[in-house]
């Protein structure tokens, strides 16, 4: 039996996605992998994160405005008003998360490129996390493509510039 049709047949939400969404469940997984293994050593962390943010701000061919597009759209999706919204909760961050400069950088408290950076990339840890955890399972992955072709598109970007 293929996987697809197992999934389906289980009944728990797999069935009721698009394929579009598939698509982006499963390039997701692979890019993440890719990701991790070509500039995480193998081992993501956020502090690996935050460091690796330091050294790409600071080689050439950085791209604010590809960042700050991200950023945004992260913001749209986590802030309202002058705060965080219940969403940013079920990020599930944890005390080596960084919780404090994902919270900052969304709310635009700290605007430094590497932490913008960071704090998009944890963001993407997240839902990596949440996602091979099986805490997305408990929604059935209700409204998760943008954000998983949203990191496909940060990740492939930091592959191209800093993968070796």
């Amino acid at each position: 039996m293929e996987v697809e049709e197992y999934l389906e047949n289980k009944r728990m939400g797999y069935e009721n996605l698009s394929d579009d969404e598939r698509k982006a469940i499963s390039n997701f997984a692979l890019i993440w992998s890719l990701f991790e293994a070509q500039l995480l050593e193998e081992s993501a962390s956020a502090r690996k994160i935050l460091q690796r943010s330091q050294e790409w701000v600071a080689a050439p061919g950085f791209d604010a405005a590809l960042i700050d597009g991200h950023l945004d759209c992260f913001k749209d999706r986590y802030v309202e008003g002058d705060g965080l919204n219940n969403r940013f909760d079920h990020l599930h961050l944890r005390p080596n998360d960084n919780e404090k400069l994902v919270r900052d950088v969304l709310l635009g408290n700290e605007n430094a490129l590497e932490n913008k950076l960071a704090c998009c990339l944890i963001i993407i840890l997240r839902f990596r996390n949440n996602y091979f955890h099986g805490i997305k399972w408990a929604y059935q992955f209700r409204e998760q493509q943008e954000n998983f072709e949203r990191s496909c598109c940060l990740l492939t970007w930091c592959l191209d510039q800093y993968a070796k």
